[in-house]
């Protein structure tokens, strides 16, 4: 990868981050130490407050969010860009910008400290969905069978394929299996070397039919079968204390 590629995908995310490298986020007791400020913004129903100190000059460009943001000045100025209207913040001032409102800010020359709100409204939970699936999916919470069921979108589908079977009692034959898995996740050699490394691992059982000793089909291990249900449990009890009450 090239320097100007790797600059450019960093560039990228601290745009998506904090729209610059001018914010440092400081993570302090706000309701203590700016109780009247943290008391406004929580009772105005934002889920997220933070303290943040601005660097000098710093410029977000013309940008919006998907979650509606205020902000209240504690020392410096801003200045604020909002279609025509042209708005300078200073010490004291409150403001709030609503989702997906195309907006600008640029502090002054001695930079700027501020409280910052975000209120995610209907999408308050996409965040943290997102956040649990990349961990639990991608990362395996740290679990060297779930990180290897999840590693690809096809063997995430095989394993899970099998594990449903499980439940059906519909076994699916190896040439079925080999049918579910799209091809552009993998070859038809690719997804045969997955179910072989399963079965070398002792993850995967492989059968053969009463009726027909040429039919193969699949079964997970035992110990396998019930890592991955409690895995999925487990999953499934966060999300549902996520939405509790919604």
């Amino acid at each position: 990868m090239s320097i100007i590629l790797i600059q450019y995908v960093f560039d990228l995310l601290c745009s998506l981050y904090n729209m610059s490298y001018g914010v440092t986020i400081m993570d302090l007791n706000l309701k203590n130490e700016y109780n009247k400020e943290y008391t406004k913004i929580k009772s105005l129903g934002y889920d997220i407050i933070e303290k943040r100190q601005i660097d000098s000059n710093w410029y977000t460009g013309l940008h919006s969010h998907p979650f509606t943001a205020c902000m209240i000045i504690l020392e410096g100025e801003i200045l604020l860009n909002e279609g025509s209207k042209e708005i300078l913040l200073k010490k004291g001032d409150f403001i709030s910008v609503d989702n997906n409102i195309a907006h600008s800010e640029k502090a002054g020359l001695n930079g700027a400290l501020l409280i910052y709100g975000k209120n995610f409204n209907e999408n308050k939970f996409n965040l943290a969905i997102i956040e649990d699936s990349l961990n639990a999916l991608y990362l395996g919470n740290n679990n060297k069978l779930i990180s290897l069921i999840t590693k690809t979108p096809a063997s995430y589908i095989l394993y899970l394929t099998i594990y449903k079977q499980h439940y059906s009692e519909i076994w699916n034959s190896q040439e079925d299996i080999l049918s579910l898995i799209p091809k552009k996740y993998a070859s038809r050699s690719t997804v045969i070397n997955l179910i072989n490394e399963g079965v070398d691992a002792n993850y995967i059982k492989k059968k053969h039919t009463f009726t027909d000793k040429r039919s193969v089909y699949y079964e997970l291990n035992e110990n396998i079968f019930n890592e991955i249900e409690a895995w999925i449990k487990a999953r499934k009890s966060k999300l549902a204390n996520m939405f509790q009450g919604e």
